[in-house]
């Protein structure tokens, strides 16, 4: 004979059908989040990208900038904008405002909110640049019958929106 009597029934079958139901409820809104998540970030790493790109290719035109010119006077003339002479200090690269005057890379990225930028600092000779004249061991320590002169470029890249921003910089030797 059964004992048990169904007018006795307590509800643990219900508290624990609640249970598994909140359960799975907050697991369900725990993936929601986590997804939107990681959506926003691939989005992010998107627009760095697509910034980080603009300034490589700012990078680029600036070097073939350097590699195009004939002389170095062009760099101690005021009316060449984006172009500073050795004897000028490095522009603020960070202020807005620098990039007004710099050398558009004459580029045509259909994804960005602006043409990426540069700004070409002549370093002077390698005999003259300090820095390039440091020598371990006396590698490299003849100048050649040419003269080379150091540059460095400096690129601004934007993305889809003006708040992504990149830069990036080379140091460059051509040969006049």
């Amino acid at each position: 004979m059964n004992s048990s009597n169904p007018n006795k029934q307590r509800g643990v079958t219900l508290i624990v059908s609640l249970l598994i139901l909140v359960t799975m409820t907050i697991l369900g809104v725990t993936s929601m989040l986590n997804t939107r998540t990681e959506i926003s970030m691939a989005g992010n790493m998107r627009k760095a990208g697509i910034a980080f790109n603009a300034a490589e290719a700012g990078l680029r035109a600036g070097e073939a900038y350097v590699n195009a010119s004939t002389t170095t006077t062009i760099y101690a003339d005021p009316s060449y904008v984006g172009l500073y002479n050795k004897d000028e200090p490095s522009p603020p690269y960070a202020t807005p405002a620098t990039w007004l005057d710099s050398i558009p890379a004459l580029t045509n990225l259909p994804e960005v909110a602006e043409q990426p930028k540069f700004i070409i600092h002549y370093l002077g000779e390698r005999s003259q640049n300090v820095v390039a004249a440091v020598n371990i061991g006396g590698y490299g320590s003849g100048q050649p019958g040419m003269t080379v002169a150091n540059f460095k470029v400096t690129a601004r890249g934007v993305g889809q929106t003006a708040n992504e921003v990149r830069y990036v910089q080379s140091h460059i030797g051509h040969e006049y």
